[in-house]
């Protein structure tokens, strides 16, 4: 049957259900005229918002329609009003993403002298997190399961850079950890810093090779630290934690930390 000859809002229904993702509407778009006008109406990209948008601030100048609020949240963040979060959409799915600043993480040592809090152009807030000299790494991030989509399969990734001179990051290594409320379900060892020699010593004691960091394309360094179900229906904290589980060990200088990012794991 051609699609001309179904009525407007039939097609539009159809492709409401039909389209199961951003994408397969997009596609859908390119079909012919009327599945254009279908697949581009507010009916089909009310679907992929998230029912509880409040908490991302509409962005200005308001958008024409549903599809174009979407491009928007999904093309850029948006800092929540507490000022320590950043939130936007992720493009395939819909789901909700989030970046829990420095400022919002616990820290060992962050209010002491060992770290100094720095203004960066190129971060999504006014601060990071720099340390100047520790022996032992300790830090942690929380955000509560009900600000996460629901069936979701999310990840969480320290993201960061290094000083020119730091040193001491590529020993002993440290542990992520994902918790959701008191129960730690996923830990993994990492290397912050990886130099040319250490994969003689990766994963000798904990059976596994270190997980690395990664560049990003904002020119940032992002580390995962584990992933889960946010299977929805609970009211938990998921805590995204990276450690070092020998006290006083090497010293250590010239992590910057942004922050840490939840994410639908690709």
């Amino acid at each position: 049957m051609e699609d001309n000859r179904l009525p407007a809002d039939v097609l539009t229904s159809v492709m409401s259900r039909a389209a199961t993702g951003p994408r397969a509407a997009c596609i859908a778009a390119m079909v012919s005229p009327a599945f254009r006008s279908a697949a581009d109406s507010d009916t089909v990209w009310s679907r992929f918002l998230p029912a509880d948008l409040a908490p991302l601030v509409y962005p200005s100048p308001p958008p024409r329609s549903k599809k174009e609020l979407f491009l928007r949240l999904s093309g850029t963040h948006v800092l929540l009003e507490d000022g320590l979060t950043s939130a936007w959409l992720h493009r395939e799915t819909g789901a909700k993403c989030y970046m829990v600043a420095a400022r919002a993480m616990h820290i060992v040592w962050g209010g002491s002298p060992q770290w100094r809090w720095i203004p960066r152009q190129d971060s999504r807030f006014p601060e990071c997190a720099e340390l100047l000299a520790v022996c032992w790494l300790d830090f942690s991030g929380s955000i509560e399961s009900r600000m996460l989509s629901e069936n979701t399969r999310y990840a969480a990734y320290l993201v960061f850079k290094m000083d020119d001179d730091c040193y001491g990051l590529d020993s002993p290594l440290q542990v992520a950890s994902i918790y959701i409320g008191q129960d730690e379900i996923s830990s993994h060892p990492v290397r912050l810093q990886n130099n040319i020699g250490n994969e003689q010593n990766d994963g000798a004691e904990e059976g596994a090779a270190p997980r690395l960091p990664m560049e990003r394309p904002d020119g940032w360094m992002e580390l995962e630290i584990g992933e889960w179900d946010n299977h929805g229906g609970e009211d938990k904290q998921v805590c995204a934690r990276v450690r070092e589980t020998t006290y006083g060990g090497n010293w250590k200088k010239g992590l910057i930390l942004q922050g840490f990012e939840i994410r639908p794991k690709n």
